[in-house]
């Protein structure tokens, strides 16, 4: 099994927790290859990575991050992000030739249980195996996509590097990324207009089981991100219950992460005790530098009614963010 991590130094001891749970729930795996693309890692982050590993008699590489911007020959606007996202559209290049097929990890996550099922599923001739995205038409069509087509979260994903590098995509991801210098969730968009429907593989949410699915019911959900194409409401309890990778993304119900003070995601238990057992243990919480209004908001999304908040936020997603898009473009 090769897996890969993408991490900036900043983001170590997050990259750190999320890595020992997969090395903690998949000791039955035979051999298990890591790889880190680190951007400006200190060798001090590296050691414990190395050690931690060494610990379940595992190895890890790391990978220096290609420079993107100079691969793609733009200036990318990349927002609250950090340009080592796209790192995962270049990995058929930056990892080595017999690495056929990986799984790419997001940092911000936490692996509950074995990745062989997923790790096992035959690709064929796919690009991507990865979960619906919760995300609306609008964030399809502006980049080109038709609203019924397959939109994935490239957070937790599967990717077939020989097909990748057999139809040389890494240039039409290139070609894609210089034409939009404005591109909302970085690299997603890229991956998904430069695939077809007939390239994507869907895979269970609970291979990817995002924080939205944890604060807001099915309904909710759905109607807070405009998302037509979608899992059954039974296919989301089942992920919120039995989550394999628990994605701890952003949240209007929930301002803070697992790794910030006082967050109140619903598995943060299970996330701190992961942390204790790193190599991270004593490294303290983020503070939350949120501003007061910010604060304001998230406690007033928790004290009005669900199906308003939806709504509200649904506005914002479906008619707000596409126009505002429009206007930077």
């Amino acid at each position: 099994m090769n897996v890969v991590y993408s991490s900036s130094d900043s983001y170590s001891m997050v990259a750190g927790i999320s890595m020992y749970s997969l090395l903690e729930n998949n000791q039955s795996v035979d051999e298990l290859n890591i790889f880190l693309i680190e951007n400006g890692m200190s060798q001090e982050n590296k050691d414990k990575f190395t050690t931690m590993c060494q610990k379940f008699n595992r190895q890890i590489t790391f990978i220096p991050i290609s420079d993107i911007e100079k691969l793609t020959n733009s200036s990318i606007n990349i927002g609250r992000w950090n340009i080592s996202t796209f790192a995962r559209l270049f990995y058929s290049s930056m990892l080595p030739e017999w690495v056929d097929k990986v799984i790419h990890i997001d940092c911000d996550t936490m692996i509950m249980s074995s990745l062989e099922p997923l790790w096992n599923i035959d690709m064929k001739d796919k690009i991507v195996a990865g979960a619906y995205e919760c995300i609306g038409d609008s964030y399809k069509t502006e980049v080109g996509m038709k609203p019924d087509d397959i939109y994935i979260s490239a957070g937790n994903i599967m990717l077939n590097l020989a097909e990748i590098r057999r139809r040389k995509l890494e240039e039409n991801f290139k070609e894609f990324i210089h034409s939009h210098r404005q591109l909302s969730f970085v690299d997603q968009p890229v991956l998904n207009a430069c695939t077809t429907n007939e390239d994507k593989l869907l895979i269970p949410l609970n291979y990817n089981a995002y924080s939205i699915v944890f604060y807001l019911n099915y309904k909710n959900a759905k109607k807070a991100k405009r998302v037509s194409r979608y899992y059954t409401e039974s296919q989301v309890l089942d992920a919120v219950s039995n989550p394999c990778i628990v994605h701890f993304t952003t949240c209007f119900m929930d301002g803070t992460r697992p790794w910030i003070e006082n967050n109140n995601h619903p598995m943060i238990k299970q996330y701190l005790d992961y942390k204790q057992k790193s190599e991270w243990a004593d490294t303290p919480l983020w503070k939350d530098n949120r501003s007061a209004v910010k604060k304001l908001c998230g406690k007033m999304f928790n004290i009005l009614p669900q199906g308003f908040v939806a709504g509200s936020i649904g506005i914002v997603h479906d008619k707000i963010v596409p126009a505002l898009h429009k206007i930077k473009k």
